[in-house]
C-alpha cells in the first residue's frame, strides 16, 4: 500500500475517532481557545497589574508566548496519544500487524501527523495572538522544533500509559516536565543550560532569543539533536509495545 493511501485511510479513521469523542474534540480545540485567551485576556490583565500593583507584565510576554509555543503541539500530541491508547485497548495495533500496512508506514504516519499538526497550530495560534513580534523565518524555525513536542507526547502516552486513566496521570507529569524550562527564563547564569535535559527547553530558548533579536542557531541544532534522540527512544518503546 502506497504512503498517500495509508495516510488517507488512517487519517480518516483518526478523524472519525476524534469526532465521536467529546474530550478529544475539546482538547483538539484547546490551542485556539488558549490563543484567544492570550489575545483578549493578556492585555487587560497587563493593564490591571500595572495600574493596581505597579507590575509590568509586558516584559514577560516572550516567556508566556514560549509557553504557548510548547503547549499547542503538546495538546495535539495528547490527542494522538489517546487515540493510540484506544487503538491498543481495542487491539487495533495487533490487528494492524496482519494488514498490508507495513510497520514503517504506520510509524511514519504516527510521527508525521502530530509533527505537521503541531507546527500548523503553533504558527496559526501565534499570529492569532499577535503580542510578540517575531520575524516569520524565526517563528518558522522555532515552530518546527517545538512541533517535536507533539509526537514525543503521543509516543510517551502510547508507550507508558496502561490505559486512559493512567494516561491522564502521565499527561500531568509530562506537563510538569514541559514547564521546567520556565524556571530557566529567570536564571541568567550558565546553569540555565541544565534545563536543556528537557527537550522543550530548546524551542523555548530559541523563542526568547528570537524575540530579543539575538542569534539562536546553535540552540536550534542542539535542540534538534535532543528532541530527535527523545523521539527515537520513545519510538523504540512504542514499537516494542506494538509487538507484545
Amino acid at each position: 500500500m502506497r504512503r498517500p493511501a495509508v495516510y488517507r485511510s488512517l487519517g480518516w479513521v483518526d478523524f472519525k475517532n476524534v469526532k465521536r469523542d467529546r474530550l478529544l474534540v475539546w482538547m483538539a480545540a484547546m490551542p485556539v481557545m488558549i490563543a484567544a485567551l492570550y489575545r483578549f485576556g493578556l492585555p487587560p490583565l497587563a493593564d490591571w497589574l500595572l495600574d493596581v500593583h505597579v507590575f509590568d507584565l509586558r516584559p514577560y510576554y516572550p516567556l508566556l508566548m514560549s509557553i504557548y509555543v510548547m503547549t499547542a503541539p503538546g495538546l495535539i500530541g495528547t490527542v494522538i496519544g489517546f487515540l493510540l491508547l484506544d487503538e491498543r485497548d481495542d487491539r487495533m495495533l495487533t490487528a494492524l500487524l496482519v494488514t498490508p500496512v507495513p510497520d514503517v508506514e504506520y510509524l511514519a504516519y504516527r510521527l508525521a501527523i502530530p509533527l505537521a499538526s503541531g507546527f500548523i497550530v503553533t504558527i496559526v495560534g501565534f499570529h492569532l495572538i499577535g503580542l510578540v513580534p517575531v520575524p516569520l523565518f524565526d517563528l518558522t524555525a522555532v515552530s518546527l522544533l517545538a512541533s517535536f513536542n507533539a509526537p514525543i507526547t503521543a509516543l510517551a502516552l502510547a508507550g507508558f500509559a496502561e490505559n486512559k486513566v493512567t494516561g491522564f496521570a502521565l499527561v500531568k507529569i509530562l506537563n510538569a516536565i514541559t514547564m521546567i524550562p520556565v524556571v530557566a527564563f529567570f536564571v541568567a547564569s550558565d546553569w540555565q543550560i541544565v534545563a536543556g535535559l528537557v527537550p522543550t527547553y530548546w524551542p523555548m530558548k530559541m523563542f526568547w532569543l528570537a524575540a530579543s533579536g539575538e542569534g539562536y542557531l546553535s540552540y536550534g541544532f542542539a535542540g534538534l539533536a535532543v528532541n530527535a534522540v527523545a523521539a527515537a527512544m520513545l519510538l523504540k518503546r512504542f514499537h516494542t509495545v506494538m509487538h507484545r
